[in-house]
């Protein structure tokens, strides 16, 4: 399987992708362009659950919150992304409305696979530090890393790169620390 683009001719607004049906497939707005990505595979939810469990715990314990895919998190007008976890804090809850997430998270992550591999690494990766995302990590469990990137390292340059037996932290959720290497599946 493979991601499916719409007509690269035909741009659509985040109104008129509100308006499409609903469908079972993973559906972003990206640059106004309509992008249906296959359902994740088994390896990808592992990576994800183990993931959302030590965020969620770190999140409770800041008192701020975890939401993971699919959750809606409006952009702009060309650009509604449905991210694999993201962090809001505590003073940033206003962001969270009955249509989902209207405003920069704190953190983003998103976990990469065959299909999504370029979207994630550049396309969103730019979006969502222009956007204000604080800090952006990317995991990749083909190679057993994750790539940060922040508003202060800029778009080019990752702030870090987790390997390894590495602990992971993050400084915009200091609750949170981990071994890599506890959530990649053997």
């Amino acid at each position: 399987m493979k991601t499916l683009h719409s007509n690269p001719s035909k741009f659509l607004t985040l109104e008129e992708f509100l308006q499409l049906e609903e469908t079972t497939h993973p559906c972003e707005l990206i640059n106004g362009e309509l992008i249906m990505s296959p359902v994740p595979s088994p390896n990808h939810q592992e990576v994800s659950g183990l993931l959302y469990v030590l965020f969620f715990n770190a999140a409770a314990a800041s008192g701020g919150k975890v939401y993971y895919s699919p959750i809606g998190l409006f952009v702009n007008q060309r650009n509604y992304f449905e991210p694999d976890i993201l962090y809001i804090s505590p003073k940033k809850l206003s962001f969270i409305t009955q249509r989902g997430i209207e405003g920069p998270p704190d953190l983003v992550v998103e976990i990469l696979s065959p299909f999504n591999s370029r979207t994630d690494k550049v396309t969103k990766k730019n979006t969502y530090l222009e956007f204000g995302v604080s800090e952006y990590w990317i995991v990749d469990p083909f190679q057993k890393n994750i790539t940060v990137y922040t508003q202060s390292s800029g778009q080019n340059v990752p702030s870090h790169t987790f390997t390894g037996k590495d602990r992971v932290s993050s400084p915009n959720l200091s609750t949170l620390t981990f071994d890599l290497d506890k959530i990649f599946p053997v």
